[in-house]
């Protein structure tokens, strides 16, 4: 090998080395920081974002049914009093009717 050959190629590297290297770290730098700037962006969203909704969902359907059951319990009791109030109504207009046949 010729001496000028490996100082041509020593030269070669040399400038790549001081103007390749900078200029591919400056083009990778801007070809990677928009992508790294969504993935930053997605992951703090995803960190904000409220709890699941499945447990949500899950209390709300156990409080309706349990709520169903309330209903249900509170329409028994209802015609339980209507019909406490309508023996009642019916014993006091036959004891009044027969009382007053009674003591005459």
């Amino acid at each position: 090998m010729d001496f000028a050959a490996v100082k041509d190629a020593a030269m070669l590297v040399l400038m790549f080395v001081v103007f390749g290297v900078p200029a591919l770290a400056l083009a990778a730098r801007l070809a990677i920081r928009p992508v790294l700037d969504a993935v930053l962006s997605l992951r703090e969203t995803a960190a904000a974002q409220p709890p699941a909704l499945e447990p949500r969902v899950a209390e709300l359907e156990a409080e309706v049914s349990r709520l169903y059951v309330e209903v249900g319990r509170l329409t028994e009791a209802e015609a339980f009093d209507r019909r406490l109030i309508q023996a009642r109504s019916q014993a006091a207009s036959s004891g009044t009717s027969s009382g007053r046949s009674g003591s005459a």
